[in-house]
């Protein structure tokens, strides 16, 4: 396990990368959360155990989901709650992406840009999952964003994790096949859509064209190029699915595990070059590199990075699934059975073991007024 965390990196090179950077609203909120989580800064809580009375001290944590340091306790909640909509099928991981041209666009219009891609991806999987010459059916998707690569560089892609079945007519269809549709199909039919919602928001956005017409101009070579899109067939059995997804939807631009040694102004990383048979290799950049990419990820304030369509859609989730459990287990001629099931591990004293606890929290006031 590594010995440094990006929190080291940002309180030993951040004062001197924010004297020469300017830090937007959401980065800057961000880049104090994590540089103080866990530390005075944010105050400290005690909780006292209800059955034995013995006290437990310590500071609070940020609790922002870009720092690394916070995610494992949202993401276990998070996996509990979704593993009740958890069918038993296969499941396929879809990933699309968007050319690097598009990249500057994203930048500047971040929220924009990330809801089109949202909102073309799950259009495109739902009309081919429906079309007969596929699956005839209607699908659940689980889509997160994620905005970089293996080292950091700003790569905004949706992963999509899609029931192999869905409804239509109040019957369950079951895909028979390792594919839900052929992955050239998906890649036209998303980049048509990206196209035209992103052209439909043209007097919305940030750029450097003056008219529409320049606009234009400048997407017509984006027609003729190939958009990567890639679906992994079934792995697993279904119980494991939510775990990979929680997986997925958790992480930040990079994991503290992955930091390998900080030194004389320079940061090395390991990351996985998937260019050359995923081989790990080690990166260094220097520690204002490092954190300019790591503030590329930071999302807008209150911008939702997961989201549910089809079967799964927050209107109907509880009452499709429930269908949808209930064909699927007349079709198997077995009742419906997770068999896996996961604890959700709570604080335990450790004089007497209970778990009830009376919580006591001290802020820091002013560092609580200045965010």
């Amino acid at each position: 396990m590594s010995n440094y965390t990006i929190q080291d990196i940002f309180i030993k090179y951040g004062e001197s990368y924010i004297k020469n950077h300017n830090l937007s609203k959401e980065q800057w909120k961000a880049f104090n959360a994590i540089r103080n989580c866990g530390t005075k800064e944010l105050g400290y809580h005690i909780c006292i155990c209800e059955e034995c009375g013995e006290e437990y001290f310590g500071y609070n944590s940020c609790r922002n989901r870009h720092c690394p340091m916070c995610q494992n306790y949202k993401r276990e909640q998070w996996i509990q709650k979704e593993s009740s909509y958890l069918l038993n099928s296969k499941y396929f991981h879809i990933i699309t992406t968007v050319p690097y041209e598009l990249n500057e666009i994203f930048l500047y219009n971040q929220k924009i840009c990330y809801n089109i891609l949202f909102k073309s991806t799950s259009e495109s999987i739902l009309k081919l999952c429906e079309d007969p010459k596929w699956l005839g059916a209607k699908v659940g998707i689980t889509s997160i964003l994620h905005t970089w690569g293996q080292t950091m560089e700003f790569h905004p892609h949706i992963h999509s994790i899609v029931t192999g079945g869905g409804l239509k007519n109040n019957h369950w269809i079951s895909c028979d096949k390792d594919y839900l549709f052929k992955v050239q199909v998906l890649g036209s039919l998303f980049r048509g859509k990206f196209l035209f919602y992103l052209k439909h928001e043209f007097d919305n956005l940030k750029t450097n064209f003056n008219d529409l017409k320049s606009f234009n101009k400048f997407l017509e070579p984006l027609y003729k190029k190939t958009w990567i899109t890639y679906i992994e067939p079934p792995k697993g059995k279904a119980e494991n699915v939510i775990e990979y997804v929680g997986r997925y939807s958790f992480r930040v631009a990079i994991s503290n595990d992955r930091i390998k040694n900080i030194e004389n102004g320079n940061i090395t990383f390991e990351y996985k070059d998937y260019k050359d048979n995923s081989k790990i290799k080690l990166m260094t950049i220097t520690a204002e590199e490092f954190i300019r990419r790591f503030l590329l990820h930071i999302l807008p304030e209150n911008f939702t990075k997961i989201k549910h369509y089809g079967l799964l859609s927050n209107r109907n989730k509880k009452n499709n699934i429930k269908l949808c459990k209930l064909l699927i287990s007349k079709i198997l001629s077995n009742e419906f059975i997770i068999t896996k099931s996961r604890k959700f591990n709570k604080f335990k004293c450790e004089e007497c073991g209970s778990t009830n606890f009376t919580y006591y929290f001290k802020y820091n006031i002013n560092r609580l007024n200045n965010n």
